[in-house]
Formats: C-alpha cells, sequence, structure tokens
C-alpha cells in the first residue's frame, strides 16, 4: 500500500472536491472546505509513506467535521480515501462497508462516478468480474468531467481479464482517445499498456513494444513509480514471447529493483 501509486490513485478524490468546490460556487474553499482537504491531503501523504494508523485519524477526523457541517461531498470524499485505503490495505470487507456509505452520500452527485469505479475495483480484487463490469459501466456512465478515459481504461482492463480481446481492444482504443489531454498522462500510459500487452498476445510484437515504450516514456516523466514498473513487467513479458530469454530477465531485474527502491523511499 506504501508506494506512490497509492498517492497517485487517491489524490483524485481530493482534487474533486476541490474542483467541485470551485465549479459550484465559484469562490474561494471556505475555511471549513480547506480544513477538510487539508486533512485528506496529510492523510493520503500519511499513507504513502506508511503511517497507516495517522492516515486513519486524520481521516476520521476529516469525516466528523463533514458530518458536523452537513457537508455531503466533504463526507464523500472522505469515505471513498478511507475505502480505497482499506482496499490498499486488503480489508476488503471494511473497504465495502465504506463505498456503500459513500454511494449513499454521493447519489445524485458529480462524485457517483469515483464512488462506482471504486466499488468495481473493489469487485475486482474479490474476482467477481461480472459486478466489476457492471459497476465500471455504471462509473462511466455517470460521468459528468473529463474523466471518461479512466472509466473507459477500466472497462478495458475487465474485457481483457475475461478475454474479450476485441472489446478490450476497442474500449483501450476509445480510452486513449479519451486521455489526450494535458494532465491525463498517467492514465493515457495506461491505455497504451493495455492496448501493448493486447498486441503482444496477439504477437504483434512491434505493435506492443512501440505501445509499451510509449508508456513507459510517460510513466518516468511522472515519476510514477508503480507504473514504471509495470511496464517494465510488461516489456518483460513481451520480451518472453519473443523467445528473447536475456531481454526477458533483464527487465523483469529492472521491475524488481523500481519497486524495492520504491519500498525504501516509502519508508523514509
Amino acid at each position: 500500500m506504501t508506494n506512490t501509486f497509492l498517492k497517485l490513485a487517491l489524490c483524485v478524490a481530493v482534487c474533486g472536491l476541490l474542483n467541485g468546490c470551485a465549479a459550484n460556487k465559484a469562490t474561494q474553499l471556505s475555511e471549513h472546505e480547506r480544513r477538510v482537504t487539508n486533512l485528506n491531503e496529510r492523510a493520503l501523504d500519511s499513507a504513502a509513506k506508511g503511517y497507516d494508523t495517522d492516515a486513519q485519524k486524520l481521516l476520521q477526523e476529516a469525516l466528523q467535521r463533514s458530518l458536523a457541517q452537513d457537508d455531503r461531498s466533504g463526507v464523500t470524499v472522505t469515505l471513498l480515501n478511507q475505502s480505497r485505503l482499506a482496499r490498499h490495505g486488503g480489508n476488503l470487507q471494511l473497504a465495502a462497508q465504506l463505498v456503500e456509505q459513500a454511494l449513499v452520500s454521493a447519489t445524485g452527485t458529480t462524485q457517483y462516478a469515483d464512488v462506482a469505479q471504486e466499488k468495481a475495483l473493489q469487485e475486482l480484487a474479490d474476482n467477481r468480474l461480472a459486478e466489476a463490469g457492471r459497476w465500471a459501466e455504471i462509473a462511466r456512465t455517470s460521468e459528468k468531467g473529463n474523466l471518461l478515459g479512466r472509466r473507459l481504461n477500466l472497462l478495458a482492463r475487465i474485457a481483457l481479464l475475461k478475454k474479450e480481446s476485441n472489446a478490450a481492444t476497442l474500449l483501450a482504443e476509445q480510452a486513449l482517445a479519451a486521455n489526450k489531454g494535458d494532465g491525463m498522462e498517467l492514465e493515457r500510459a495506461n491505455s497504451l499498456r493495455m492496448l501493448g500487452l493486447i498486441r503482444a498476445q496477439e504477437r504483434q510484437f512491434d505493435k506492443a513494444e512501440e505501445f509499451l515504450q510509449e508508456a513507459l516514456s510517460l510513466d518516468k516523466q511522472q515519476a510514477a513509480s508503480a507504473k514504471i514498473a509495470a511496464d517494465l513487467e510488461a516489456l518483460s513479458e513481451l520480451a518472453g514471447l519473443k523467445g528473447d530469454k536475456n531481454l526477458q530477465q533483464g527487465y523483469s531485474q529492472r521491475a524488481k529493483t523500481v519497486r524495492e527502491n520504491n519500498r525504501v523511499v516509502s519508508k523514509q
């Protein structure tokens, strides 16, 4: 749980809170909103460094403050972060309880898509692909902002796990097109990585290499350690399919080193 990817994944919810406040009120954040946002951000930093107890305390304070102010947006974003932390920590039962509360809080708001996506990821973590796909589709249809590419990436990932190659390809291509804008580099890399894996399975090795190298370049630009490791692992898989054992081992070792170095940094 203690890695850069976790922080990147979780910070989406806090950004959603900030954007929602700005869009709905067209004014600066109130003192309460700043406080709740700060507590969530501090919790994410603590979680990324491995200080889970501190993160939980900060999120609980954010939740209590939001409930006291009848702040649905603050309640939703905090419950969502609590649920994600529980999932990353392997506590799927607690994660499920928290996401159900978040779904109730987010009903009828623009935050519903994010919460539905978290529900899909929990179903995916429990290997319930049909339910994961259903919730991922709900997330897609509920998306009212600029995160359609993220929703499509998850649908593509689920289709790939279900061995629905044609559907996965179409969804990943749609996601790639939707993720062209600035600020979507990590999601664009996700789309490219999936397309690379699909092309590798189809033995279109040159195209697979092109997609995966582009994904790696984007993730390096963003210094996203966990995703860099995923790119290297995908390149290792590709090298294995091509029968290049030395290259396969080289990529695999690089991925292992990235993950180990990231664990060391996160504990400092």
